[in-house]
């Protein structure tokens, strides 16, 4: 399992080798928030499938960062609307 760190969160990935009659690549992916505060950011989970080995891994790193972008980002702009009212 590969791990790292992206923005304050833990992402690991793992890429299992297809079986001699498959030829799909099968990545499965998490997300955890590494910090206590805001509770607001659960673990969550990814899946997909690639004919390659770099394919699977560019794809799950991708939808992993992807993920954390768009949490971030819903979370700094409710935070934003909550100091506007």
């Amino acid at each position: 399992m590969t791990e790292y760190i992206y923005r304050g969160f833990k992402l690991s990935y793992s890429i299992a080798t297809p079986d001699i009659e498959k030829t799909v690549y099968k990545a499965d992916g998490a997300v955890t928030y590494l910090l206590t505060k805001p509770k607001s950011f659960t673990p969550v989970k990814f899946h997909t499938e690639y004919d390659t080995h770099s394919g699977a891994e560019h794809e799950i790193k991708k939808m992993l960062e992807n993920y954390v972008d768009f949490e971030l980002k819903s979370f700094y702009e409710m935070k934003l609307e909550k100091t506007r009212r």
